[in-house]
C-alpha cells in the first residue's frame, strides 16, 4: 500500500489557508463589534439630540406662553394669523413672532394651553372659510344678498389694508328689543339711543336663526341698519368682518363640541382693538365653526 505523503509546499498551502481563514474569522468579529459599538453610540448621539431637541422646543414655547400671559387668550388668533399669511407684516408684535417659530413649536404653544386648534397649512384658508360663510347664508335665506361678494373682499381689506388701525366704531345707533320690555323701561332714563356695535347684528341673527320666517330678508336690512353703501371703506370692512363673524357664531347651530379652540377677547382681559385683531377674530369663528365641522 503507498502511502501519500505531503510535500512541504502542500503544507504551507494548508498553513497558509487555515491562517487565513482565522484572520478572517477576527476581523469579521472585531468589525461586528465595532458596528455594534457605532450603532449604539449613534443611537445614544439620536436620543440626546432628541432629548436636547424636546427641551429647546419646550423652552421656546414656554417663553412664548410667559411672555404674552396677559394676552394668552390671542394665542388662537397667533394660530389663524399663522395660517393665513405668515409672511404678512402683522401690527401686534405676538403675531409676528408666533409666525417666526417652528410649525413644531406653534403647536406645542397651542398644547400647553390646552387648546384643541393646530396650526396646519391649508390652502386657500380664507376663501374656505367665505365659502362658507356664504352656504350658510344659501341655505338658510336663498333670496338674500350676501356682502360677502369679490372673494369676501371688504372682510379681507380689513386686514391687508387696515391692519393697523383701530376699529372705527364702538357704537351704533339702536334701540334693542329689551329696552321695550320692563328691566329695559327701568333704566331709560340712561339710555343715549346707542348700543354696543354688534348688538344690532347679533339681535337679528339670533331671532333669525330661531325662526328662518322672522325676517325676509335679514342680510339687506343689516347692511341698512348699518348703512353699508354708504360709509366709510373702513366701516364697510368692518361691518362685513362683524357679520361674518357672527353668521359662523349662529349659523354653526346647537352642535355640541367637545373641542376646545379657545374664546378669543373673552378669556382674561384681553382686547380686540384693530382691524387686523377683527379680520382675525372673524376668521377664527368661521374656520373652527364651519370649516373644521366640515372636515
Amino acid at each position: 500500500m503507498r502511502v501519500c505523503c505531503l510535500s512541504i509546499s502542500d503544507w504551507i498551502s494548508i498553513i497558509s489557508g487555515g491562517l487565513s481563514l482565522i484572520l478572517a474569522i477576527v476581523i469579521a468579529v472585531v468589525q461586528y463589534r465595532q458596528s455594534k459599538q457605532i450603532a449604539a453610540f449613534e443611537k445614544w448621539q439620536d436620543e440626546r439630540d432628541e432629548r436636547r431637541h424636546k427641551q429647546e422646543v419646550k423652552a421656546q414655547a414656554v417663553a412664548f406662553i410667559s411672555k404674552y400671559y396677559p394676552d394668552r387668550g390671542l394665542i388662537p388668533l397667533c394660530a389663524i394669523a399663522a395660517m393665513q399669511n405668515d409672511l404678512f407684516y402683522y401690527s401686534r408684535e405676538m403675531y409676528r413672532e408666533f409666525c417666526c417659530l417652528t410649525l413644531e413649536v406653534q403647536n406645542r404653544i397651542l398644547e400647553y394651553c390646552e387648546l384643541d386648534l393646530r396650526v396646519v397649512h391649508t390652502e386657500r384658508m380664507f376663501y374656505r372659510c367665505i365659502d362658507a360663510v356664504e352656504k350658510v347664508i344659501h341655505d338658510n335665506f336663498p333670496q338674500d344678498r350676501s356682502p360677502f361678494y369679490d372673494g369676501g373682499k371688504y372682510v379681507l381689506r380689513s386686514l391687508e389694508r387696515y391692519s393697523s388701525e383701530k376699529i372705527p366704531l364702538q357704537k351704533i345707533s339702536y334701540r334693542p328689543a329689551y329696552m321695550d320690555r320692563e328691566a329695559g323701561l327701568m333704566m331709560g332714563a340712561k339710555f343715549d339711543g346707542t348700543t354696543v356695535y354688534e348688538e344690532c347684528i347679533t339681535d337679528v341673527l339670533s331671532e333669525v336663526f330661531r325662526d328662518l320666517n322672522s325676517f325676509d330678508n335679514p342680510i339687506e336690512e343689516l347692511k341698512d341698519a348699518y348703512q353699508f353703501r354708504n360709509v366709510q371703506e373702513i366701516e364697510a370692512c368692518q361691518f362685513a368682518t362683524t357679520l361674518a363673524q357672527y353668521i359662523a357664531v349662529y349659523g354653526y347651530g346647537d352642535m355640541e363640541s367637545d373641542k376646545n379652540y379657545g374664546s378669543p377677547g373673552c378669556y382674561a382681559g384681553e382686547s380686540i382693538e384693530t382691524m387686523e385683531d377683527l379680520f382675525l377674530l372673524s376668521v377664527f369663528e368661521m374656520y373652527t365653526r364651519l370649516v373644521l365641522k366640515e372636515g
